[in-house]
């Protein structure tokens, strides 16, 4: 039981639910942004474009967290920050301007960033290093089951009425800037001193979440197509995308616990050699069955990699250090989810439908490469150890 309000206590349930809140937005949000200006009659391409803005001011807004707002308490930016997001939300339905909704999708972005690296800070700041991996894999949880929540109602709300849909979004933004500035009471500011020694300590925590961007962004925007194109169904399809999205709510905190046991270096090499696996299998076999089983698998092993490579990016740091880790860690993975889709696509338009994961499998082995050459044992030993 003690082990359990451990992952709760310390106002990391206010993180929770943030995360959950601002997930669902997302998830309402970034779909339904390109369906409405699909509808609208705007080109892939273009839509293709407005969408990866997204992605990149929040990198961008990382690289001014760590350039021009240190030793600044972040906590009155995140809320301004969200409430600039939900405002934005608001005012998508009502331009037609392809213009204007990339101005709005890059202010979303950046105003996200802030809460990616704030509240990230705060979550690790209240946590004991001994269950970082853990606390860590709850809040990738409740981030995957809110992402769920928006992507599955979202759209019904959507087909009933527009303008609905991004209130809810815009609602859930602001109910996670009056949570964070009604509870949490720490000062959450980024060291003077502290960027270049801790990118150095913390490299391949980095390389991991530059990688779970990349890939899961792929998943989430290409996968589709590739299924389509092995003329699967719709229904199909989404049947899936779900068994991924599964596969990662099931295998996130057995193997962030383990991670925590065995360390953490460790989790993360079972994480890739599953994900590995999984996409060899998702390749090879044409089978719908065999499509569902390796997609769950790939979940169990992709949705593992971001907490860990979180755990594993503040561990053995001290406070002043950890928001500037936080904040590098959300610059490339965001980096990494405005990379994929646009990278994968032109893999597999090149070389053909199969070659859809050639680039994250070549991150995945890279990653992999470093990960042994950090760790005390070789491969035999690293078996015999772990299992």
């Amino acid at each position: 039981m003690s082990e359990i309000v451990k992952l709760f206590n310390k106002n990391k349930w206010v993180i929770y639910l943030m995360a959950f809140l601002i997930s669902s937005a997302i998830g309402i949000i970034i779909p339904l942004t390109s369906t409405h200006m699909s509808r609208n009659h705007v080109s892939d391409v273009l839509i293709g474009v407005i969408s990866s803005v997204y992605f990149f001011t929040i990198a961008l807004g990382t690289i001014l967290i760590n350039k021009k707002l240190k030793n600044r308490d972040l906590k009155k930016l995140i809320s301004l920050g969200l409430l600039v997001s939900a405002l934005c939300t608001l005012g998508f339905p009502m331009v037609s301007s392809a213009a204007v909704w990339f101005i709005l999708m890059a202010l979303m972005g950046f105003g996200v960033s802030f809460h990616l690296v704030g509240t990230q800070t705060a979550l690790h700041r209240f946590t004991d290093d001994s269950i970082r991996g853990v606390v860590s894999g709850v809040y990738t949880l409740f981030f995957a089951f809110g992402f769920a929540f928006g992507t599955i109602g979202g759209p019904k709300i959507y087909e009933k009425d527009i303008w609905l849909s991004f209130i809810v979004g815009a609602s859930f933004l602001l109910i996670a800037a009056l949570l964070l500035y009604l509870k949490i009471k720490t000062k959450l500011t980024i060291s003077t001193n502290s960027n270049n020694n801790v990118i150095k300590k913390i490299s391949l925590s980095l390389q991991g979440a530059f990688s779970y961007g990349f890939i899961e962004n792929t998943i989430a925007s290409i996968y589709p197509l590739f299924l389509l194109q092995h003329k699967f169904t719709l229904s199909q399809m989404g049947y899936a995308l779900g068994m991924f999205v599964i596969g990662g709510i099931v295998g996130t905190i057995p193997i962030t616990y383990i991670g925590d046991r065995i360390g953490r270096e460790k989790g993360l090499i079972i994480s890739v050699l599953i994900s590995i696996s999984a996409f060899i299998g998702i390749i090879v076999f044409d089978e719908l069955m065999y499509k569902l089983v390796f997609s769950f698998i790939s979940g169990i092993g992709i949705g593992a990699i971001y907490p860990i490579s979180m755990a594993l990016g503040v561990q053995g740091l001290d406070n002043e250090e950890i928001i500037s880790a936080a904040s590098n860690f959300t610059f490339f993975y965001s980096f990494g989810c405005a990379a994929g889709p646009v990278l994968s696509s032109i893999a597999m338009n090149r070389l053909g439908n199969n070659y859809l994961f050639s680039i994250s499998l070549i991150l995945l082995i890279a990653l992999l490469y470093n990960l042994f050459s950090k760790t005390k044992y070789g491969t035999d030993e690293f078996v015999f150890k772990c299992f």
